[in-house]
């Protein structure tokens, strides 16, 4: 038995009608042989218009890791979508599903469900995990100003970058603050 699923199977398939959960089903000709399996949420999802599925999101990042990029980038690319704050589908089994809010655990969904896509272990995952919500958490790069003139406010226009991990739904984003350095400070040694 192989280890990997068949790419047009991942390329091709839809959450709504293969059931991606089924570790044995590899290739399309099994699709054939078993038939659709449609989930069971599909008409309350097709209806709603206002709530996202989780798992067609991580079978895009999956098709994405197939055709080449990694899996770590293609969810740093995803968790910047601005539609990641609305509900969501998601589900552990593709047999029972809720509905679901917040970007941290949003995330967390889409990567678990293209893990499973991609037969990797869906407990793992690119990301810290926050220890509140158990959603993931980002990083985001900030500058701070540095304010080294011999005035309030003045400066050579320097900044400083730092990368500052935070929980989307637990945390503040990030931003960036004021340093403030001696003007006649020389670091000659």
């Amino acid at each position: 038995m192989s280890d990997k699923r068949e790419d047009r199977l991942i390329l091709e398939g839809s959450p709504c009608g293969v059931n991606y959960f089924h570790e044995g089903l590899l290739t399309v000709q099994q699709t054939k042989v078993i038939g659709m399996q449609y989930c069971p949420n599909y008409t309350t999802c097709e209806s709603d218009g206002k709530t996202y599925c989780s798992l067609r999101s991580g079978l895009e990042v999956a098709q994405n890791v197939v055709k080449g990029n990694s899996l770590k980038k293609e969810l740093e690319d995803f968790s910047r979508a601005d539609f990641l704050n609305g509900k969501f589908w998601t589900s552990l089994d593709g047999k029972i599903f809720k509905i679901s809010q917040g970007k941290s655990k949003f995330i967390a969904a889409v990567e678990r469900f293209a893990r499973v896509v991609l037969l990797l272990d869906p407990l793992e995952s690119v990301f810290p995990r926050c220890d509140s919500c158990k959603g993931v958490k980002l990083t985001e790069t900030v500058y701070d100003s540095i304010h080294d003139g011999p005035f309030p406010l003045s400066g050579s226009g320097k900044t400083k970058s730092r990368s500052v991990e935070y929980c989307p739904d637990c945390d503040p984003k990030p931003q960036g603050g004021i340093i403030k350095e001696d003007p006649y400070r020389f670091d000659l040694f």
